[in-house]
């Protein structure tokens, strides 16, 4: 059964999703109208364990809030709000992380689990069944409620996807997959209350399948073999409609590596600036903080009326640079109510299709439209360079997005027809290139390589020659 699925009004249809992969990491660009709208990261050496569930055990409560840092195994430690319920109420200790450490910040966890997939999430200890809001077409849910009539789903609720309307029977299936992953998960926790992990959510790939990818879209071009692997194998057991989606795009000239598709690397490249200059001449300045991240919007007097402009540029960055957190807009111009109500309706447009959970807060008394999203690990900047240590602040490329640069630019050499390559690297960059293991990153590129460390290259640098 293939059906048109209706998602809520403002919606961003995702045409295509980009994925370029090296032995160091992950990179994802979402594309909508021709242009990149959000972009992913994850390092190899630090995958995303957003969705894994733990068994936790505390270690020690936090003073003057309900909170505690607890064991999750593997030597890791997280922080966890609800201490209290945790040591009363009896239950095995399952937690679920909800948001990657980052920058020396621990791991945050729930004790409310969701178990997610791309047709239904199930919410263990609650009851009924229930539609996503994007699942508006009457028919798709009448079609959707018969083939789940009868379904177990005991021991918590289910809500079905707007993804489902597309393969009902399979929506089924894995819905009750679900709900038995979680009596299964369940039952270890009680057996064993060792803290440690129980169930692997998938990393980044897997939430780009599950959560980004929307119904309808086109391509999911990989330019990595093992990842286009991974990624066929976990969609054809959860996301079989992503199946013909799916494809391998190499950079065998005369084909452009994925990511100069759409200007991906320019607009992630630009995303990593701290200024975005608009037509007519107004421009955002936006800057990140431990505490919050504060964006200035300056315009001239010939863009002074482009109140719904700059507002919509604003909510387009907050996304793009997966900015999270408390978010402080300072927008220029008269304060106007008739002003400030264009401002926040148009803040509120190009913030509509983000599915990450966010709220725009309203206005302080000093004239400052506030946004609240929630986070779930680094921005996009924090993800690609890191503090210097300077007392005076700064930040640079950090060594694993470096590594994954050479790699890249490596394998454009090889793909061109180099029979061997010399790959020269500033020592650190080196040891990060070579932490995978020494005969790696040869292997993933097909073609004789020497690595040479030149203390002359500065941090991060690194020059790729053929030999």
């Amino acid at each position: 059964m293939n059906k048109t699925v209706r998602v809520e009004r403002g919606s961003r249809v995702i045409d295509e999703v980009l994925i370029t992969a090296s032995p160091y990491g992950l990179q994802a660009a979402a594309v909508a109208g021709g242009r990149p709208v959000a972009f992913f990261v994850e390092w190899s050496a630090n995958p995303s364990r957003i969705g894994d569930l733990h068994v936790a055990r505390p270690l020690g409560r936090m003073k003057g809030i309900d909170a505690c840092i607890v064991d999750i195994g593997e030597g890791e430690e997280a922080f966890l709000q609800g201490a209290r319920a945790l040591e009363a109420d009896g239950a095995p200790p399952i937690v679920q992380v909800v948001c990657d450490a980052y920058e020396g910040k621990r791991a945050r966890v729930t004790r409310r689990p969701v178990l997610a997939g791309r047709f239904a999430t199930f919410h263990p200890g609650g009851r009924g069944l229930a539609f996503s809001r994007r699942l508006r077409d009457p028919e798709a849910r009448r079609a959707l409620t018969a083939v789940l009539d009868g379904l177990d789903t005991s021991g918590g609720a289910l809500t079905i996807r707007a993804a489902a309307a597309a393969c009902p029977d399979d929506a089924a299936a894995a819905a009750a997959a679900l709900a038995a992953r979680w009596r299964e998960v369940e039952a270890e926790a009680r057996r064993n209350r060792t803290p440690r992990r129980l169930w692997r959510a998938g990393g980044l790939l897997g939430r780009l399948l599950r959560d980004v990818v929307a119904p309808g879209t086109a391509t999911i071009a990989i330019d990595d073999r093992a990842v286009l692997d991974r990624a066929t194998a976990s969609a054809a057991n959860e996301a079989p409609d992503l199946v013909p989606a799916l494809s391998f795009e190499n950079a065998t000239p005369p084909t452009d590596p994925l990511f100069e598709r759409h200007d991906c690397a320019g607009r992630l490249a630009a995303a990593l600036e701290p200024e975005v200059v608009l037509r007519g001449g107004a421009r955002l300045t936006i800057e990140e903080t431990r505490a919050l991240c504060a964006i200035d919007v300056d315009t001239s007097q010939a863009a002074s009326a482009a109140a719904a402009e700059t507002a919509e540029a604003a909510g387009r960055e907050i996304v793009l640079r997966n900015l999270a957190g408390l978010i402080a807009i300072d927008f220029a111009g008269r304060r106007s109510k008739r002003r400030r109500e264009t401002q926040l309706a148009a803040l509120e447009r190009a913030l509509d299709a983000d599915r990450t959970p966010h709220r725009v807060l309203g206005v302080t008394a000093g004239g400052v439209v506030e946004v609240n999203r929630k986070r779930l690990g680094p921005s996009l900047l924090q993800a690609f360079t890191e503090p210097t240590g300077n007392a005076f602040g700064g930040r640079r490329l950090r060594l694993e997005a470096a590594a994954h640069d050479a790699a890249d630019a490596a394998r454009r050499e090889a793909t061109s027809g180099a029979r061997a390559l010399t790959l020269r690297a500033a020592p650190a960059l080196l040891a990060t290139l070579a932490t995978p293991g020494a005969t790696v990153l040869e292997r993933w590129l097909g073609v004789p390589l020497t690595l040479i460390a030149d203390p002359a290259l500065p941090h991060g640098r690194f020059a790729v020659e053929r030999s």
